[in-house]
C-alpha cells in the first residue's frame, strides 16, 4: 500500500500560522494538530477536504502524494564541476573495471585502425582514465591531452600521469567554452552525454576539435539496458529489473532540461545528422562478475553500491526528500516509494547476506564516426 506523508506542518509553515490556530480553524486540539505533523495520527476522512480547501491545495497534495506548488522541477546537477569534484574518489576505484584489456587492443587497432601514432582529446576528461587505457595500446608517439572543467579532477590527472612517467597534457575549462584553434586525430568522451543538459552540442564541439578525416568516439550507457543488466544471486531477478515510474523521470528530465537518458541509443543518429561519415556502433565487452571468492570482494561490493548510489540508512527526513525529488520529477508517490524501496532492499539483502555474487552489465555504447576530409 502507498504510504501518506501529511504535508500538514509544511503548509502550516508555508501559511506562518501556530499549531493552535490551525486547531482552532478546523475544530480540534493544538495536540491533534501535532500527532498529525509527527505522522502518529491522521485526520478524519471528514476533515481531509476541510484542510484541503483552507490551505488551498488538492487532497493529494495534503496527503503528499504529489508535490506542492512552488516544488518545481530542480536540475540535476551531474553537468557541473562540483558534483564531479566530489566524486573523486569514487571515480578512482570504480572505473578501473570497465573494460576488458583485449577488448580494448580489439578496438583500437582492428575496429579503428589506429596503427600509426595519433592525437588524442578526451572530453570531460575527469582524471584522465581514458589516456591510462589507450595509451598502453596506441602507437609510440602518440599524446594525449584531457580537457575538463572540475579542477579537482585535472589535478589527480596531472599527479597520476606524472607518477607513472607518461606525458599529457590537462586543460581545465568548460568544453563549451573552450577556443583553440588545434585539432586531434581522435577526439573521444565517456560517460558525459546522457549527463549534459546539451548533448548534441557537446557533440558538436568534439567535431569541431577533430581534424578532417579524423576520429570522433563517444561511449556512454544506456540506463534501461543498466537497469536490465543486473543479477544477485539469491534475489529475483525479475524484481531486480523493475523500474516502475523512471521513465516519468527520464522524460521530464528531457523535456525540462535536456537531459536524455537514452543519448547512447542515439548518439550514432546525432553524428550522422552533424556530418559524421562512417557511423557505427559496438557494445562493450564487459561484465562485472563479483563472486565471494574473489580477491578485494568487499571493496568491490562497496564499490557497487556507491556505484548505483542506493541509499539505505536514510533518516525518515531524507528519505522523504528523496521521494519529494521523485515527485517533483514527475513519479507518483507509489511509484517513488517502491523504487527507494527496492534500493534499501537491495543493500539490506548484501547486509544479510554478507558473501552474496552478482553480475552487472552496465551496458556501455560505443558510436563512433569520421569528420570528412573537406569539413
Amino acid at each position: 500500500m502507498t504510504r501518506i506523508h501529511l504535508r500538514i506542518g509544511d503548509l502550516r509553515r508555508r501559511k506562518k500560522i501556530t499549531q493552535q490556530e490551525l486547531a482552532d480553524r478546523v475544530g480540534v486540539s493544538y495536540q491533534t494538530v501535532s500527532r498529525w505533523e509527527t505522522g502518529a495520527g491522521e485526520p478524519e476522512l471528514s476533515l481531509l477536504a476541510v484542510l484541503a480547501e483552507y490551505f488551498q491545495v488538492s487532497v493529494d497534495q495534503l496527503l503528499g502524494l504529489t508535490p506542492l506548488e512552488g516544488e518545481t522541477y530542480v536540475p540535476e546537477r551531474t553537468g557541473t564541476g562540483d558534483f564531479w569534484n566530489q566524486k573523486r574518489e569514487y571515480l578512482l576505484r570504480t572505473r578501473k573495471g570497465y573494460y576488458n584489456s583485449d577488448y580494448v587492443e580489439f578496438l583500437v587497432n582492428k575496429v579503428w585502425g589506429l596503427t600509426e601514432p595519433v592525437s588524442l582529446l578526451d572530453c570531460g576528461c575527469g582524471y584522465g582514465y581514458l589516456g591510462l587505457l589507450l595509451l598502453p595500446c596506441l602507437a609510440p608517439g602518440s599524446t594525449y591531452t584531457g580537457i575538463d572543467f572540475a579542477g579537482d579532477l585535472i589535478a589527480t590527472g596531472r599527479e597520476i600521469f606524472q607518477q607513472r612517467g607518461l606525458a599529457a597534457e590537462f586543460i581545465q575549462e568548460d568544453v563549451f567554452a573552450h577556443r583553440s584553434g588545434r585539432q586531434y586525430d581522435v577526439v573521444i568522451c565517456q560517460a558525459v552525454l546522457r549527463h549534459l543538459d546539451d548533448p548534441e552540442g557537446f557533440v558538436r564541439r568534439m567535431i569541431q576539435f577533430a581534424k578532417p578525416g579524423g576520429l570522433v568516439i563517444c561511449i556512454d550507457a544506456n540506463r534501461e539496458f543498466e537497469c536490465d543488466g543486473l543479477y544477485i544471486d539469491g534475489m529475483d531477478y525479475q524484481a531486480l529489473c523493475r523500474h516502475d515510474g523512471l521513465e516519468k523521470k527520464w522524460a521530464m528530465e528531457l523535456e525540462k532540461q535536456g537531459r536524455d537518458y537514452a543519448v547512447a541509443m542515439r548518439t550514432a543518429h546525432i553524428m550522422k545528422r552533424l556530418g559524421l561519415r562512417d557511423v557505427d556502433v559496438r557494445m562493450n565487452d564487459r561484465v562485472e562478475l563479483v563472486t565471494p571468492d574473489m580477491p578485494e570482494y568487499e571493496e568491490k561490493k562497496k564499490d557497487f553500491l556507491d556505484y548505483n548510489d542506493w541509499n539505505a540508512g536514510l533518516s525518515d527526513e531524507e528519505r522523504e526528500q528523496v521521494i519529494l525529488r521523485l515527485l517533483s520529477h514527475g513519479l507518483e508517490r507509489k511509484e517513488a516509494q517502491q523504487y527507494y524501496d527496492r534500493n534499501r532492499i537491495i543493500t539490506g539483502f548484501f547486509r544479510e547476506h554478507e558473501a552474496a555474487g552478482y553480475s552487472f552489465v552496465k551496458g556501455h555504447m560505443i558510436t563512433y564516426g569520421k569528420k570528412g576530409i573537406a569539413d
